[in-house]
């Protein structure tokens, strides 16, 4: 298991990711130079164009302070529950095909091969169980939102992050556009907030991979860590802060009357395997830290 870190004990700079996106190459409803400036100009600094079935070649759409990866979203099948499973590879080369069969796990041994990594998309909305997304096996993250998802009202999959992490898979979680719209619901609403030393393609793959950043629909995390036996949050103005250390552990802070939260802390209990925050702010929106491992 790759060891995890926590982005707010680590130097560098923070950076704004939306890490799937659709265009015309598949079934999104704008074209890759829309896409680029419709994130551009909301302040995102990653984006990953992750068509169905279909890379892009990225040579010479970055630019300063913008970076565009190479991804694609696939779906082997899931013999388990009958169904697909839905991928998104992230870092992998222009024209990536995969042997036959296609099998979940040999695609994210290939993607692996080519120096990419795999996050689990929208599990709620796709309605895997947990048996089915223990049988994949090398993934690197799990989308816990996932912004298209809420025309169905299926955007959050904290069931079924949280079941994983109550399994012993200290796995990242981030959160995503999964853009289809010109210019909906699903556009610039979500992003994974990555704490980087340079804005490369290197170092995007390994903070998402390590859980060094946070998932986010609102909420701005400003520190999230564990100090002298307490776990301490601090963020943008919210209503709640909870604390989630496995099945039927955890804590929570709220809002005073009229005070809006901005930080608070707990201890930790004996007995937590690890910790993580949820922080939902006055109009419901939510950000999600990694776990911190405390076992």
């Amino acid at each position: 298991m790759t060891s995890r870190i926590n982005p707010f004990t680590q130097p560098g700079r923070w950076y704004k990711a939306n890490l799937h996106t659709h265009t015309t190459r598949s079934d999104g409803r704008a074209t890759v130079a829309e896409r680029l400036a419709q994130y551009r100009r909301a302040g995102y600094h990653i984006l990953a164009l992750t068509d169905h079935r279909a890379t892009h070649d990225v040579a010479g759409l970055s630019r300063p302070r913008f970076l565009v990866l190479s991804g694609m979203e696939f779906h082997p099948p899931c013999r388990r529950e009958k169904t697909l499973h839905h991928l998104v590879a992230l870092g992998v080369p222009h024209g990536l095909a995969f042997s036959r069969p296609a099998s979940a796990n040999r695609c994210i041994a290939e993607v692996h091969r080519a120096g990419g990594i795999v996050v689990l998309a929208h599990p709620y909305w796709t309605g895997l169980g947990g048996d089915a997304i223990r049988g994949l096996r090398g993934l690197d993250a799990v989308e816990v939102y996932n912004t298209t998802c809420t025309r169905i009202g299926r955007a959050a999959s904290e069931s079924e992050w949280a079941f994983l992490l109550d399994h012993g898979w200290t796995i990242p979680a981030v959160a995503v556009d999964d853009t289809h719209g010109a210019d909906a619901v699903d556009v610039c609403e979500s992003a994974t907030w990555l704490k980087l030393p340079a804005l490369t393609v290197a170092h995007v793959l390994r903070a998402v991979r390590t859980g060094c950043g946070y998932a986010t629909n609102g909420p701005r995390l400003l520190d999230f860590r564990v100090a002298d036996g307490r776990v301490r949050l601090r963020c943008t103005p919210a209503q709640s802060g909870q604390f989630q250390a496995g099945p039927a552990r955890g804590a929570s802070c709220w809002a005073a009357p009229g005070r809006p939260l901005t930080a608070c802390a707990v201890p930790v209990q004996p007995g937590w395997p690890y910790v993580r925050a949820v922080v939902t702010d006055a109009r419901g929106r939510q950000a999600w830290t990694n776990p911190i491992p405390l076992g």
